[in-house]
């Protein structure tokens, strides 16, 4: 019997926060509609007037936004966390290293560069 969760791609953490938070996302749309749906049948049942409808999905819409923004907070300091205890480089590290081998190789390049002959060109 096989192991389908093996595979030979190396660990992403960043992945794995990324596909947590887009779950998270979604797991809010389906609570919203949800929400929705069931106003819908309460103004249907003449257990909610439309105006109060309104007014529990606003709030319900807000509630939400507040918590994707706690959420977004929460994901970009886990992935933080994650990354620096995995030592794995961030973008702004990896950029500088880019940096500073492209000046290395502009350093080399100028000290090998063969000396320009001293010798009069032959008449």
């Amino acid at each position: 019997m096989s192991d389908d969760t093996k595979t030979d791609a190396p660990f992403d953490p960043t992945s794995i926060v990324e596909k947590a938070f887009l779950l998270s996302i979604g797991v809010l749309e389906m609570t919203k509609e949800k929400t929705q749906e069931f106003a819908s049948e309460l103004i249907e049942k003449g257990k909610l007037s439309q105006g109060d409808a309104k007014k529990v999905a606003d709030k319900f819409t807000e509630l939400a936004d507040e918590q994707q923004k706690t959420l977004r907070k929460t994901v970009a300091t886990e992935t933080d966390k994650v990354l620096k205890t995995t030592g794995v480089a961030t973008k702004a590290e990896m950029d500088d290293l880019k940096a500073q081998i492209a000046e290395l190789k502009e350093m080399l390049t100028a000290t090998h560069k063969p000396a320009a002959s001293s010798k009069p060109a032959a008449e």
